[in-house]
């Protein structure tokens, strides 16, 4: 979250919030806690920010593995290895819970908002950022991931990306779980996945090209490429279900239907009768 290298220029500037702008990137959430919160990152790798820029947080990280190394000590931070789907904390017991582009690498994904939702105290703030998975971005790294796999035959490597997200699906995730979205933004892509050694020596190149194909086509191969979420736990849920709509009278249907499904069913509003496709979670 620190260190810039360069000198921008006047009509290059650092998003800032206006008063009447809710918190949510990551580096205002850091910068707004109050002294003495206990802040999660969850899924954290060598850390999702520098943790000695607020030494008045409590910090608990945690990740399944370091591959980079884990954050380095303080005093303020306890760092343990374990599971996001199975983690041994006790129940909102966080002011903030960071999430920093780990939920698409899960694969219990039902468990992990569990926990998230879970730990975050009533009142408090989840912090979320995952790729769009209809964007180029996220598409392509998925097919470098399995031409990695397949075409590379490195058949033991696992595919990093495991869940797809838009934006309807987040939010529904977490407001059947007690959480309102208070803030969100879709981030465009930065290719920063191209810092990975193997592929740094193309990423300047590459990004030359996806500019160019912008100003000269208005082909925006970066568009919308994340979602960056804050939501706060409130304890009421906010999701609800429909499954049809009648073609008769507009109205919202829910329906169960027994097993074997009829082909048929009718409106509970009108009395219309509207084909069965394929039955709902059949």
């Amino acid at each position: 979250m620190s260190g810039a290298t360069g000198t921008s220029p006047p009509w290059v500037r650092r998003p800032e919030r206006r008063a009447d702008e809710r918190p949510l990137f990551l580096r205002e959430l850091i910068a707004g806690a109050k002294a003495g919160s206990r802040v999660l990152d969850a899924g954290c790798g060598p850390g999702s920010w520098s943790y000695g820029e607020r030494p008045d947080l409590r910090v608990v990280a945690f990740d399944v593995k370091f591959p980079p190394g884990p954050p380095p000590p303080a005093p303020h931070v306890a760092v343990l290895r374990a599971d996001l789907a199975r983690l041994p904390l006790r129940d909102a017991s966080f002011d903030l819970v960071v999430c920093h582009y780990v939920l698409e690498h899960v694969i219990p994904l039902a468990a992990c908002c569990d926990s998230l939702a879970r730990l975050t105290r009533p009142g408090g703030t989840l912090y979320l950022s995952v790729p769009r998975s209809a964007s180029f971005d996220d598409r392509l790294y998925r097919f470098a991931g399995l031409f990695a796999k397949y075409g590379m035959l490195k058949l033991g490597k696992r595919l990093e990306h495991q869940q797809r997200f838009d934006l309807a699906r987040l939010v529904g995730l977490f407001y059947a779980r007690g959480m309102v979205l208070r803030a969100f933004a879709s981030i465009p892509a930065g290719f920063s996945w191209m810092n990975d050694p193997r592929t740094k020596p193309f990423q300047l190149a590459f990004t030359r090209v996806v500019a160019g194909l912008k100003r000269t086509l208005g082909l925006d191969l970066a568009r919308d490429a994340n979602i960056v979420l804050a939501f706060e736990r409130t304890g009421e849920t906010g999701l609800r279900r429909v499954t049809h709509v009648c073609r008769a009278c507009g109205e919202h249907v829910i329906i169960d239907p027994p097993r074997p499904a009829p082909t048929e069913w009718t409106c509970p509003w009108c009395g219309a009768t509207n084909p069965l496709g394929v039955p709902p979670d059949a």
